[in-house]
Order: C-alpha cells, then sequence, then structure tokens
C-alpha cells in the first residue's frame, strides 16, 4: 500500500489547512486568498503613496491611533476607511468612512460653519421652541 496523499495542507502565511485548489502549483506554499490580499494590501499602500504622499505605513499608522474607527462619526465598516483631505490645501486631515467622506463632508461643502449651524438646527430645533412638540404622522399602510 500506498500513502495517499492529504488533501489539504497548511498555507504559510495564515496557517489555515487549505485545500489544494486554493494553492496556485503543487509546490505551492501561500494560498490563492492571502496572495490576493497581499496584492490589494500592496495596490492600497501604492496609491495611498501616490495620491496623498502618505509614506509606507503610515496609512496603517493613523488607522491605529484611530482604533479603526472614523475620525467623525466613530463606525467602523467592512471596507477601508477613506483618507480624507482639504481640496484646498491638500492637507491630509484623516480618515473617514465612506458616508462622513463622501456625503457629510460634500454636503457641507467643507465648511466648519455649516456644520455647527447643522448641529445647532438637530440640538434646537426651530419647530419645536415656536410651535411645541410636533410628531410626524405615518400614513403608510402596514
Amino acid at each position: 500500500m500506498t500513502a495517499r496523499r492529504s488533501a489539504t495542507r497548511p498555507c504559510a502565511r495564515c496557517q489555515r489547512r487549505r485545500a489544494e485548489r486554493f494553492f496556485t502549483s503543487p509546490r505551492g506554499r501561500i494560498c490563492t486568498t492571502c496572495r490576493k490580499k497581499g496584492r490589494s494590501e500592496a495596490r492600497h499602500e501604492a496609491r495611498i503613496q501616490a495620491t496623498y504622499g502618505l509614506l509606507p505605513g503610515e496609512y496603517t499608522q493613523l488607522f491605529q491611533l484611530q482604533e479603526g474607527r472614523c475620525a467623525i462619526c466613530g463606525g467602523t465598516r467592512r471596507q477601508r476607511l477613506s483618507v480624507d483631505h482639504c481640496h484646498t490645501t491638500g492637507l491630509v486631515r484623516g480618515l473617514l468612512c465612506r458616508m462622513c467622506n463622501g456625503r457629510l463632508l460634500t454636503a457641507s461643502r467643507d465648511r466648519p460653519d455649516i456644520l455647527r449651524a447643522a448641529a445647532a438646527y438637530l440640538e434646537n430645533p426651530p419647530a419645536q421652541k415656536h410651535l411645541g412638540p410636533r410628531y410626524h404622522q405615518d400614513k403608510r399602510p402596514n
């Protein structure tokens, strides 16, 4: 009897036991999932460096400084956080989720006075002050 070849083997990077189909060749040591992730991280690092001038590792350093959270809403996301920068000066300000970077700051046109006015409006709505509490009546059928 000959020894049967194992259907799985460990990936040298993630240490998970993976099926043979996850390796590019019989001698491959790193699974395709880890290869793709490594290429994705390298492309992201190169794009961040070319676009924003962040040195290698600075995105990760900023991400860890912010504890993996958006600098505005504090939320965590499945996607990478976006590098927020001033469109006038080019100054990198921090990492934001796509909602805060793409909608909140875009809607306010990067003007702090508009954001302060919005916060004041939410904290002290004029309708409640002048009319008293009124509530939205949901007319949709159940």
